[in-house]
């Protein structure tokens, strides 16, 4: 270990056990706690991840978040820079304060944090039914920046009853009253606060389903639009398997068909080695099996010709002995 990095871990302990010594004992559950952070600055994006020890038992919580800059009060840019920094910085939001101290170099921090909540944010939250909130809880609305302003929208748009975990959840996910508006006006009203996460997380808006129902399928649930989304399935799809074909499909049967590579190619090379007006299930199966036209005209020219699907399937599972054993036995 060069003299420089055996310097530098030296003033890193010696800060922080000053830092740990200097920091004030825990004045009330609900009103202060500390911890640790270790943090790396990089492209203009201050990641940070907090250590602290419950208040009540021996857990311990751990939190990582990103954060512009600009958004931290008393820290820069050039604090990371190559020299041992001393830094002492704060991050304001409306649950409290998170201040910080600690050393910054090379774009990387160490120290100890002491979060002090707001107590005006502490009546509010009770005030709209958050009795008794936590210290953990506290700091983790702060983290997550769960404003008084935030939970009051979200209890208008219908979650009236949300955990301080659910309110936690939704602004995670960046859950607006817009979205939550807008997924109502199309029918999905009540939903949980697992089911407006999922539709947001996979991107199904408005748009997306007026487009599920302009190609026919509608009163589809949250599941299924999560499923259609996933399956990458969209109008055109639609419309090139009903060009061939297949119309008024189960969402089901248009997500197994994308899954299998179930192609408007592969129904018309099909159809060019005489196989017309196979079922959905039927379909699937053939292509789920390998059942190709090159597999169709190999059995042909081996002497096995006009088969059905359901043949083609049983000799791609078992064989041409075992079909042939088992078409002497029916014939008997």
């Amino acid at each position: 270990m060069s003299q420089e990095n055996k310097s530098m871990k030296k003033l890193i302990l010696l800060a922080t056990a000053a830092l740990t010594a200097w920091l004030p004992m825990v004045a009330g559950a609900q009103e202060v706690s500390k911890g640790q952070w270790i943090s790396r600055y990089e492209g203009g994006k201050f990641s940070l991840a907090l250590r602290t020890e419950s208040a009540t038992d021996n857990s311990v919580f751990n939190w990582s978040f990103s954060l512009q800059l600009d958004k931290i009060e008393g820290l820069s840019a050039q604090q990371s820079g190559n020299a041992a920094t001393p830094v002492h910085f704060q991050l304001v939001r409306d649950a409290g304060t998170i201040v910080f101290d600690g050393i910054m170099k090379n774009g990387s921090g160490i120290g100890d944090y002491q979060f002090t909540a707001s107590q005006d944010y502490v009546s509010a939250m009770r005030a709209m039914g958050y009795n008794n909130l936590s210290s953990e809880q506290l700091l983790r609305l702060a983290v997550r920046d769960v404003s008084r302003s935030f939970v009051k929208e979200m209890k208008t748009a219908g979650f009236d009853t949300a955990t301080v975990e659910e309110m936690v959840r939704l602004r995670n996910h960046d859950i607006t009253t817009r979205f939550v508006a807008e997924m109502k006006a199309l029918g999905f009203d009540g939903l949980s606060v697992n089911q407006v996460v999922r539709l947001s997380n996979h991107k199904i808006n408005a748009a997306f389903i007026q487009e599920m129902k302009s190609a026919g399928l509608e009163g589809l649930s949250v599941e299924q639009l999560v499923r259609l989304r996933n399956h990458e399935i969209d109008v055109g799809f639609i419309k090139s398997l009903s060009d061939a074909g297949y119309k008024s499909l189960t969402p089901e049967q248009l997500i197994r068909m994308r899954s299998h590579s179930v192609t408007p190619d592969f129904v018309q090379d099909l159809k060019s080695a005489g196989y017309e007006n196979i079922p959905a299930e039927t379909l699937i199966r053939m292509r789920s099996r390998d059942v190709s036209p090159a597999f169709i005209k190999q059995l042909n020219d081996s002497g096995y010709k006009n088969l059905s699907p359901a043949d083609l399937i049983y000799i791609r599972d078992h064989g041409v002995e075992e079909y042939s054993r088992r078409h002497l036995r029916r014939a008997q």
